[in-house]
């Protein structure tokens, strides 16, 4: 995927994420769709793309919330640079995909759940179970549909999305 295309998809999901994943939460959960796009990305790519398009996610998601400016570029970051690893070992089979997309949005929750817990593990535990497991079966839900979507386009000659 060429840059201009990333960084118009980082910009398309923004909106999705601001617009339609609030009123698409269950009980206070909601899909990390960058999460979803990370994966549809950097599977199979390089770690240094990974981490620079993870890098960027993460600083467009920091924009959002001044107070903890650097955490998610920190936590997308090693996120995508272990999507990118995984991807390098699993087989492209929406099942794993969707694992992939589950591990990575549970990983991000908890480095960001390490930080603004405040060292509560109360609190810690509290938010894990009450939110993120639940936010990243959902999202894992969600990216299997959309990996199924692009596995289809790529069978009706669309080409490979992710790659070029």
């Amino acid at each position: 995927m060429k840059p201009v295309s990333a960084v118009l998809a980082v910009v398309i999901v923004l909106i999705l994420q601001l617009i339609v994943a609030p009123h698409m939460a269950i009980a206070g959960m909601a899909p990390n769709l960058f999460v979803i796009l990370l994966a549809a990305i950097v599977l199979g790519r390089g770690t240094l793309v990974a981490v620079i398009l993870g890098a960027f996610i993460g600083f467009i998601v920091d924009l959002g919330n001044a107070s903890y400016l650097g955490l998610g570029i920190i936590s997308y970051s090693v996120v995508s640079y272990g999507i990118a690893r995984m991807g390098a070992v699993l087989p492209e089979h929406i099942g794993y995909r969707s694992f992939v997309v589950f591990v990575s949005s549970l990983a991000v929750d908890l480095i960001s759940l390490a930080v603004t817990a405040s060292l509560s593990f109360s609190g810690f535990i509290s938010s894990l179970f009450r939110f993120s497991i639940g936010s990243a079966l959902y999202s894992a839900l969600i990216a299997a549909f959309v990996f199924a979507v692009l596995t289809l386009g790529s069978f009706m000659g669309a080409g490979r999305i992710g790659r070029s």
